[in-house]
């Protein structure tokens, strides 16, 4: 039988890899979310930016609990986990340079927490587990990863 876990590192690498992330929240009547987002990984950490009026920062505000899903739906990758708000992004300086150099397109620039000003939260998505799959050897390749406390 195949080794079906996962290193942090493959899970990292994966997500390091990805452009758009589709954040998943719940709202306070208990309801699903879904939002695209960018995102940066550096070391143990997704981070991910907004501005707290969006329904996502309003939901993370009551409900800190995440899911991190890849665009893809024949190549998975799901993160659970859980969203620390630390503050505006002037605060992060070393998050919002990571961001600049992943999102290096000039057209990327407009969106990026250093130069528009409404983004006014960047989160630090602590991950607990991930699940992957290839949906062409959707039963040989699943594996999983889980943070070992």
């Amino acid at each position: 039988m195949p080794d079906r876990t996962m290193t942090w590192a493959e899970v990292a690498g994966r997500l390091s890899e990805a452009r758009t992330y589709w954040l998943g929240t719940t709202t306070p009547s208990g309801a699903p979310h879904a939002a695209p987002v960018w995102g940066v990984v550096t070391g143990q950490t997704l981070y991910l930016y907004s501005e707290r009026s969006t329904v996502k920062a309003r939901n993370l505000a009551i409900d800190p609990r995440v899911v991190i899903h890849l665009e893809s739906g024949e190549d998975v990758l799901i993160v659970h986990g859980a969203a620390e708000d630390l503050g505006t992004p002037a605060e992060v300086a070393s998050v919002v340079a990571a961001l600049a150099a992943k999102y290096s397109r000039p057209e990327d620039r407009q969106y990026l927490p250093d130069s528009d000003p409404a983004f006014d939260v960047v989160y630090a998505v602590r991950p607990r587990s991930a699940i992957a799959w290839r949906l062409d050897d959707y039963t040989d390749s699943q594996r999983r990863w889980s943070l070992s406390i």
